[in-house]
């Protein structure tokens, strides 16, 4: 008797269809993916705003919104925009001070303000280990992207057309830029007419940097890791951090009149303290916003989920009325 070899040819066509039945049918599985992917990609920032809003500011606006409806005969429109500018105001303010105060110091100082100070610290020898050219910023960025391709990808030995990729992408990064003009536009095209920004390039490098990383076995618990100088990176952060670096690197570099060694270590020190600087600025713009905010939370004397009420159109607190009722007797 002859065996028949056994053949699994049929199993990615019946994976394939399954997720094309998948995709016809509304799911929630997708909306979950896709809220891992962000907080996956965002950090501990992602994680904050996805949890302060799904658990927090939206139930407490719906909340405020549905208060008092029977009484009122329509939604508490008052309660419900309290809620939601209270809400807005007080969580994400946690981000968004220290990440307008570091845009602030990025527009005043140069832009490697916005780079941590470990990354600093990882970026030097990278450029020290690049063919600098103070006087031609493109040459020193297309440099500089090749001596972190041939660092990060130096173990991997398979898909390697993706390497090749990955690097336009690393090239385009770092000298497209968008004009203001261009940024506008683009708001109001179609996605197939849009001009490609850098949140597109961040998004295809991830996605080649997952494949990447899978088809050579490294990095599997979070594939959209990119290891450089010993450091390991999110690919998205890494690209928007090299991005930041090289233009301020660039830019100062086209005014100096020092040789390229000395050049390196002065600005890999001022941008250091520049970013240590501007973290203390931050901290202590947010301990200021903190001050204010107790201050939402009485925003009148009237509270607005009791308007429309016919009895308790104008409550008093407890203490007013055993006041009053005192100085009548």
């Amino acid at each position: 008797m002859k065996l028949q070899p056994i053949s699994y040819t049929k199993q990615p066509q019946n994976l394939n269809t399954e997720h094309n039945n998948k995709g016809k049918s509304p799911s929630f599985k997708g909306v979950g993916v896709g809220l891992a992917t962000f907080i996956e990609n965002n950090g501990f920032l992602g994680e904050f705003l996805t949890i302060d809003t799904v658990g927090m500011m939206a139930p407490r606006t719906v909340q405020g919104y549905l208060r008092n409806r029977e009484d009122l005969g329509h939604l508490n429109y008052k309660a419900g925009r309290e809620e939601a500018v209270r809400e807005l105001l007080s969580g994400p303010a946690f981000f968004y001070v220290p990440l307008t105060v570091l845009t602030l110091a990025g527009l005043l100082r140069g832009k490697a303000a916005k780079v941590q100070a470990k990354v600093l610290d990882g970026f030097k020898p990278i450029m020290q280990n690049t063919a600098v050219e103070l006087k031609n910023a493109a040459q020193t960025k297309a440099n500089f992207v090749k001596t972190v391709v041939s660092d990060a990808f130096k173990g991997y030995t398979k898909e390697t057309g993706l390497i090749d990729e990955i690097t336009n992408l690393m090239n385009h990064n770092v000298t497209e830029k968008l004009s203001f003009t261009d940024k506008i536009s683009n708001i109001f095209k179609s996605k197939a007419n849009k001009k490609v920004t850098p949140s597109m390039l961040r998004a295809q490098a991830d996605e080649l940097m997952v494949k990447l990383n899978k088809a050579n076995g490294k990095f599997l618990d979070n594939a959209s890791t990119i290891e450089v100088g010993g450091q390991q990176h999110n690919i998205t952060t890494f690209f928007k951090d090299m991005s930041n670096y090289l233009d301020d690197f660039t830019q100062k570099a086209a005014k100096t009149s020092e040789s390229t060694e000395n050049f390196i270590d002065k600005f890999h020190k001022q941008a250091k303290n520049l970013r240590y600087i501007t973290n203390i600025l931050a901290v202590g713009a947010l301990s200021a916003f903190l001050c204010i905010i107790p201050k939402l939370y009485q925003t009148g004397d009237k509270f607005p989920g009791v308007e429309g009420l016919e009895n308790n159109t104008n409550p008093q607190p407890t203490g007013t009325e055993d006041k009053q009722t005192k100085e009548a007797a």
